[in-house]
């Protein structure tokens, strides 16, 4: 088993991350730590740990200049030696049983399990969530709920087969939808795809954050969405699948949409996001969606009719669940 775990400018959170890995009742594991050439003393945070705890599962990779999570996902990739291999993020934890329950749920042909979440906002209750969609999918399947959001789009709650990243890695140079992209492609891939419920990922929100990183952008997606149309399947793009392929566009830019819309009231950036986002979601964009995945089919429609009352309820929405302040 290989544990992937990018770093970049998270000093005051990765000791709790790489605690959490170290904890599991499962212990047959290697832990890849990928600097991306973190400037607020993280590696040294990391090396620290290292000499002090002197575990031979841990090794240390270093960027020689920030390139971005998905190279440092790669990066790992080409050191790993598992079977099986599962990422986390520098500010998450795992829950004690995570690889041992995931490694279990890889049973039989399935190539790629999903668990659910536990959702810890700083300052309120934690909650779980899990894909809409649980049980045991076949990849063409799994594939084309990823692409209408019924199956969950991060890289963090899942255990894949590494076998299954043969043919491509995570797209670099993607400034977002990276992990969407990427995870749609090894569904298609795989033979099974299980989805559980069991919270066994820990998603850690800090409640003083105002937004959730930078203003993305339509071209933002090209990367991501070009190296999906570049690798998937020509059987996925057309016939039958074609309205599943093609909701997952306007599902992006949606997404785009909202993390333009939690962003202060006045940026002016964030409105002209939202302008251009209104214009490509178009009427007939909006029924090929509904016909896929009804409810956000229906946001996309209050989206296009009304901004101002879609980016209300949005506002309250990420308020409400996640401490997010917009104003």
């Amino acid at each position: 088993m290989s544990v992937v775990l990018p770093v970049y400018n998270s000093a005051e959170a990765v000791e709790a991350t790489i605690t959490s890995v170290l904890a599991q009742t499962d212990g047959d594991f290697e832990l890849l730590i990928v600097d991306d050439k973190s400037t607020d003393g993280s590696l040294e945070v990391v090396r620290a740990m290292e000499q002090r705890l002197l575990d031979p599962r841990i090794t240390i990779l270093e960027h020689e200049r920030n390139a971005g999570v998905s190279a440092a996902r790669n990066t790992a990739l080409r050191r790993a030696t598992g079977e099986f291999v599962a990422f986390i993020d520098s500010d998450d934890e795992y829950h004690p049983d995570f690889l041992r329950l995931m490694r279990a749920a890889m049973a039989g042909n399935t190539d790629l399990v999903v668990c659910g979440r536990e959702v810890r906002v700083a300052g309120q209750a934690s909650y779980t969530r899990a894909s809409p969609r649980l049980g045991l999918f076949t990849g063409t399947q799994a594939a084309t709920m990823a692409m209408v959001d019924r199956i969950t789009p991060f890289a963090c709650d899942k255990m894949i087969r590494r076998s299954l990243f043969r043919k491509f890695g995570y797209p670099e140079g993607a400034a977002r939808f990276e992990d969407m992209a990427t995870n749609i492609l090894l569904h298609a891939c795989a033979r099974k795809v299980r989805v559980i419920k069991d919270p066994l990922y820990v998603y850690n929100i800090g409640g003083s954050s105002a937004t959730w990183g930078r203003i993305p952008t339509i071209s933002d997606t090209d990367a991501a969405l070009n190296h999906l149309d570049r690798h998937l399947p020509a059987e996925l793009k057309s016939g039958k699948y074609s309205r599943f392929y093609n909701a997952l566009h306007t599902f992006v830019l949606l997404q785009v949409a909202q993390s333009a819309i939690a962003r202060p009231v006045t940026s002016a950036e964030a409105n002209s996001v939202l302008i251009a986002c209104r214009k490509r979601i178009t009427v007939a964009r909006i029924l090929g969606l509904l016909r896929s995945n009804a409810v956000l089919g229906l946001a996309a429609g209050v989206f296009k009719v009304s901004p101002a009352f879609y980016s209300a309820l949005y506002r309250r929405h990420i308020g409400r669940q996640f401490g997010i302040r917009t104003s």
